[in-house]
């Protein structure tokens, strides 16, 4: 049997700019959002929104950069990137020093830094 490249061998979840799901992603592996979600995302990785991706729904995950459309609260338990493409409403929530917002970027946001000697508050996921 041959190696293929497929995404399960990279540990990498796709969501391609043609697809839209309604309903609620959870993921262990980096996830990549190049469509539409109506729903959330929660990941034990990485969660990029791709340019084209749009996200009405929290995103949840270690961290999280975003260069499309997210309409919800973001949790990034270890940074969040915003990149100059980006347009983001809602709660966010990072650690201190952890947020990186590029000039361009439109952000209609609360920004809540989260404290090391804290429990962070974990999204939820209904």
């Amino acid at each position: 049997m041959s190696q293929q490249n497929t995404t399960t061998n990279k540990g990498l979840a796709l969501l391609g700019k043609d697809l839209l799901i309604e309903g609620t992603i959870h993921s262990q592996k980096k996830m990549i959002l190049s469509g539409t979600l109506e729903g959330s995302v929660f990941c034990n990785q990485e969660v990029v929104v791709a340019e084209h991706g749009q996200i009405n729904g929290a995103i949840e995950g270690n961290v999280v950069m975003v260069a499309g459309k997210v309409v919800g609260d973001l949790l990034a338990h270890k940074r969040l990137e915003v990149t100059s493409t980006a347009n983001v409403r809602g709660e966010v929530r990072t650690p201190s020093g952890q947020l990186l917002i590029q000039e361009g970027a439109v952000m209609e946001t609360e920004c809540i830094t989260l404290s090391e000697d804290k429990p962070v508050k974990q999204l939820s996921s209904t």
